[in-house]
């Protein structure tokens, strides 16, 4: 009983200096339904028929305007959190629901009609979720397609592109990165191809991102930052805390020290 007691005693002592879990913020991911089902599992007809037709009545459609998507959505544009942005994003944009149902697919209908969307589609945002889509199938067959989706116009399917290759991954990918990380004509694409590159081994991508953290946009700076905190080493580290004592926008300011948080194990290496 003594002995008990002692126990119960000492468990306020205990807790305390058990170690805590740090809390983690989700990422913002596309989790494919399809690819959490076992191998063997068969998708009910229906749901494949509802996304089919939601697909095809999508993909020559006008994009939605800032007041369509503000009418039910409004409220959630006024959320500052992570769970709300992740919200906002899910429910103002069909691309998003559209490609979190279709990725990964074996239906060989789907399949099809996905690979006509790319190739055919006026709707941007529906090109490029079905992209993004069919990128999750994991089949090089498709690799074609994403290298055209690279010589684009349209800011929205040549970042679409260089998400497949990232997915679909494997050394055919690796060129058509760095040609993308190197010349588009998009900051934004350039930061993420780069960032891409660098996480599949080739330190290219780790050059292109300091370079560009050099840039006057704020935004590319911020992104460069982030990618450079998730990947780097204390090299990095003392690069970026030089860098955060230059640097005068606030945005940038806070994912700098975001980086330097995630590299802070690497400083003294």
């Amino acid at each position: 009983m003594s002995s008990l007691l002692s126990l119960l005693l000492a468990l306020p002592a205990l807790v305390a200096a058990a170690p805590v879990a740090a809390p983690e913020l989700e990422p913002l991911v596309i989790t494919a339904p399809r690819d959490r089902l076992p191998t063997d599992q068969v998708i009910d007809p229906q749901i494949n028929t509802h996304l089919l037709r939601l697909l095809q009545s999508r993909q020559d459609a006008r994009p939605s305007t800032e007041e369509e998507l503000m009418a039910s959505g409004g409220p959630l544009g006024k959320l500052t959190t992570a769970t709300g942005f992740k919200l906002l994003t899910r429910y103002t944009e069909l691309g998003f629901l559209l490609t979190e149902g279709l990725a990964g697919v074996k239906d060989l209908q789907l399949a099809a009609e996905l690979e006509r969307t790319v190739k055919l589609g006026t709707n941007k945002q529906t090109r490029a979720a079905a992209m993004v889509a069919l990128a999750y199938t994991k089949d090089q067959r498709y690799l074609s397609l994403f290298l055209s989706g690279l010589q684009d116009q349209r800011v929205t399917v040549r970042f679409a592109a260089v998400e497949s290759l990232l997915i679909l991954g494997g050394p055919s990918a690796r060129f058509p990165l760095m040609n993308a990380a190197r010349d588009d004509l998009s900051p934004a694409v350039r930061v993420y191809a780069a960032q891409g590159l660098w996480r599949n081994g080739d330190p290219y991508g780790r050059e292109i991102l300091l370079r560009l953290y050099q840039d006057q946009d704020w935004l590319v700076r911020a992104m460069a930052a982030r990618y450079l905190g998730e990947l780097g080493s204390g090299e990095d580290y003392r690069k970026l805390m030089i860098e955060l004592t230059r640097e005068t926008h606030s945005a940038v300011k806070v994912e700098l020290a975001g980086a330097l948080l995630n590299l802070q194990k690497y400083k003294d290496r």
